[in-house]
């Protein structure tokens, strides 16, 4: 970790964030030093909508950092968006003669033996990490070191990386001057942060509403046994509001900034906004029903899941989408029918729901600066080195 601190640069579905943070622990707790944004026009699943900007918005992210932090950034971790991510898992078992105590060794040759997924043409291998393990198909570990007994089975999870994302942002930091880049599977690192913030071990849910994309996580243990990426985002709320109000999108947009979905409006209720007088009942029902259909599409994701997920599963909810809009939470649980919780942190500095993202990359970062071996570096080399 050279000049003392890591750098991570982010790729929401509206803005591009580049932050510097200083490890303050080996658990992973650190303190944001710089942080430097640009706006941009985002992503499908298929490419950037506008690639001819890219390269603008990534540098003006990095160079604020480096400005404040009065140095070049020569390492970078870069996350990568869900949509051009892909995940799979595997199970793998070591039996023993007899019984013995696991190492990392064990650890290692577990993750190996179930790396059995060829790479495709269009994917490049980022990490593998261990889920969860069971010792003697009885006793559920996160970390088997240690552990004793005849047999081990570990759950693996395979992150890949379109190779249109890197051929398209190693360039540009390669011209900017950083050679050195680790790709992330951003959705996994947030939803490992926002977990463990949040002090649930187990099975949890984390729901990301951007901008213009959602991310649906299944996360276990140390790491994600599933992911989903879809199109749908707090600016649809706006959008639908700009056909039925007859407004502008800048002005539907403020509109979300004063919206409360709790309130009991009635016919006749209004929002006042810049003067401007909104039927309050037809707001909250117009974007209620979207908030209904990202539910419905969370659900629907849910069901190509392979994994038996347990109905007392946690449900946290996060991004700068829906986490801002009063009621929004209450709508979803509604929607969803089942409990939902907002990420929230102690800490005022990783307190922002927008960017749990960055938070996840950076966690990422320390905790693999502090690794040499075992279970981050089992895999590392295939996410690591120069662009």
């Amino acid at each position: 970790m050279k000049n003392n601190f890591v750098t991570i640069l982010d790729f929401g579905s509206g803005k591009i964030t580049c932050m510097a943070a200083s490890k303050v622990s080996d658990n992973g707790d650190f303190v944001i030093k710089a942080v430097g944004q640009a706006s941009y026009s985002g992503f499908d699943d298929n490419e950037w909508y506008e690639p001819n900007l890219l390269d603008s918005a990534i540098t003006q992210a990095i160079s604020q950092v480096e400005s404040k932090m009065k140095c070049p950034i020569k390492e970078i971790y870069v996350g990568v968006p869900g949509a051009f991510c892909a995940l799979v898992t595997s199970e793998a078992s070591l039996t023993f003669h007899s019984k013995k105590k696991m190492d990392s060794e064990d650890v290692d040759e577990i993750v190996r033996k179930a790396d059995i997924y060829k790479t495709s043409e269009d994917y490049i291998p980022l990490t593998g990490r261990p889920v969860f393990y069971l010792v003697d198909g009885i006793i559920r570990t996160d970390d088997a070191v240690g552990s004793i007994g005849n047999k081990l089975t570990g759950l693996v999870s395979f992150s890949f990386m379109k190779k249109y994302f890197r051929n398209t942002v190693a360039p540009i930091l390669l011209e900017k001057g950083i050679g050195k880049v680790h790709y992330v599977n951003g959705c996994e690192a947030q939803a490992i942060y926002v977990a463990n913030s949040m002090l649930k071990s187990g099975y949890s849910i984390i729901i990301d509403v951007g901008h213009i994309t959602t991310n649906v996580v299944l996360c276990g243990g140390n790491g994600v046994m599933f992911q989903r990426t879809f199109a749908l985002g707090s600016g649809y709320f706006a959008g639908d509001l700009c056909q039925v109000l007859g407004c502008d999108f800048n002005f539907a947009m403020t509109i979300l900034e004063k919206v409360n979905l709790n309130l009991e409006v009635k016919p006749g209720d209004a929002y006042t906004i810049n003067g401007r007088m909104v039927d309050a009942l037809q707001t909250n029902e117009v974007i209620k029903a979207r908030i209904g259909q990202v539910a419905e599409y969370v659900m629907r994701s849910f069901s190509m899941c392979e994994r038996q997920i347990p109905s007392d599963t946690p449900i946290i909810l996060t991004g700068g989408g829906l986490a801002y809009l009063r009621g929004g939470v209450d709508a979803m649980a509604q929607a969803l029918q089942k409990p939902v919780r907002l990420y929230n942190s102690v800490n005022p500095q990783t307190n922002r729901n927008e960017y749990t993202s960055g938070y996840g990359l950076i966690y990422e970062a320390i905790r693999d600066n502090k690794s040499s071996g075992g279970l981050l570096a089992t895999l590392r080399n295939l996410r690591k080195g120069d662009n």
